[in-house]
């Protein structure tokens, strides 16, 4: 089901796009978003986007954010042998490579970074929070893996899908090791788990 689910979200994600409305629109839901987060939590040191690829939405709106709160930003790095992630400092200067799934990443030198906040792309999203990716599990086991960090740590750990609107359906099919999200943000609308009703 997931299989032919994910090739119907990539068709119709292929398609949308943004006029100039719908991308301020989107500005000032990152904003909002983030300054929900940030009243809750002043400690956040680092934080992880994503370089999109194949029509995912934009996550730049994010670094001035970022660099405002001299927040330590990184991108990630799939090891497909490992089946994993790690993630490697970025700024928006750096030069990339090309990673083994087509996606740019840092180079080689750069520090892994552990990020408290993590932007994560979808092909869908549903209102219980949970997203449909790839099916690589990359991202669900790097936020496993972070939120068992950051608990130890006592640290906050903080999740943020960003979509198309047009992304949304009534409900992603689930099973016991994807992850949901914290946040959810779209040109239209942000969404928190913690405001929620269905939580």
């Amino acid at each position: 089901m997931k299989k032919n689910l994910r090739i119907f979200a990539k068709n119709k994600r292929s398609g949308i796009t943004l006029d100039f409305v719908s991308k301020t629109n989107l500005a000032k839901q990152i904003k909002h978003c983030l300054d929900d987060i940030f009243f809750y939590n002043h400690n956040i040191k680092t934080a992880c986007l994503y370089y999109p690829i194949n029509n995912e939405i934009e996550p730049f709106e994010f670094v001035k954010h970022f660099e405002d709160r001299h927040i330590i930003m990184s991108l990630p790095v799939v090891d497909i042998a490992k089946k994993s992630m790690l993630f490697k400092k970025w700024s928006p200067e750096d030069k990339l490579k090309i990673g083994s799934l087509g996606n740019l990443e840092p180079t080689y030198d750069k520090n892994i970074i552990l990020p408290q906040m993590m932007i994560v792309p979808m092909l869908m999203f549903d209102r219980k929070f949970f997203r449909l990716g790839y099916g690589g599990g990359y991202y669900d086991k790097s936020i496993i893996k972070l939120k068992k960090h950051f608990q130890k740590e006592k640290k906050f750990f903080i999740t943020i899908g960003l979509s198309y609107s047009e992304q949304e359906i009534d409900q992603i099919p689930y099973e016991n090791h994807d992850m949901n999200l914290d946040y959810i943000v779209t040109e239209k609308e942000f969404l928190s788990r913690k405001s929620s009703t269905l939580y």
